[in-house]
């Protein structure tokens, strides 16, 4: 017996989406392979962007551990280099594809490979060169922000129809604003349990 057009379940989108990905995908790594201005700036671009993002994540990580004294410039460069690199192989991928496809639709992109590589380069190079002037210059600056807005901006001035994602653009501000009142939260509890437990008490030091 038939099932009635009106009670058919609808085909899933998850298989076209990801055939979608993975056909622009190999387009771009086509032009990659064919045009030498693409492969010249990428591998190069996206090493700037990884100096630069890891010089300053490390200065966050460890700044404060070395102003005061409990570690060393040269015990913090090699914890932070291991610890960088363990986070770029291990989480470093879903990051990736995150920011690449969180901000904007990469479908809209199917018939224009060429114009997809141009955004991401100039993306990695604006994020690249401001972070990396930002931590030369000890200029607060956020690696994410700057390549996650590149990404949006390159993508509206290529008049790319349905190229952004509202959705996913919309959680990432949802989650830049969290973030810190999330961190001052947490900040909190652990100041306010060290001084009830710690410092509080008639022997800090024994109880810490």
């Amino acid at each position: 017996e038939s099932t009635p057009a009106a009670r058919r379940p609808l085909p899933s989108q998850a298989p076209q989406d990801k055939e979608e990905r993975r056909l622009i995908r190999d387009a771009c790594m086509a032009v990659v392979a064919t045009a030498g201005w693409a492969a010249a700036l990428a591998y190069p671009a996206a090493s700037l962007l990884a100096l630069a993002n890891g010089a300053n994540d490390i200065c966050n990580s460890v700044g404060t551990a070395v102003g005061a004294g409990a570690l060393t410039m040269r015990q913090a460069l090699v914890l932070g280099c291991i610890a960088e690199a363990i986070g770029a192989v291990t989480i470093g991928p879903f990051v990736a594809q995150s920011i690449a496809s969180g901000q904007i639709h990469v479908a809209a992109f199917a018939g224009s490979p060429r114009t997809f590589v141009l955004l991401m380069l100039s993306s990695l190079l604006g994020a690249g060169i401001s972070t990396l002037l930002a931590t030369l210059y000890g200029a607060p600056i956020s690696a994410t922000h700057g390549i996650v807005s590149g990404i949006v901006t390159v993508a509206l001035l290529s008049g790319t129809h349905g190229a952004l994602d509202l959705g996913g653009i919309g959680f990432t501000l949802l989650g830049w604003a969290a973030s810190p009142l999330a961190g001052l939260a947490a900040g909190f509890a652990v100041s306010l349990l060290v001084h009830r437990l710690v410092l509080g008490t008639r022997s800090p030091a024994a109880a810490a």
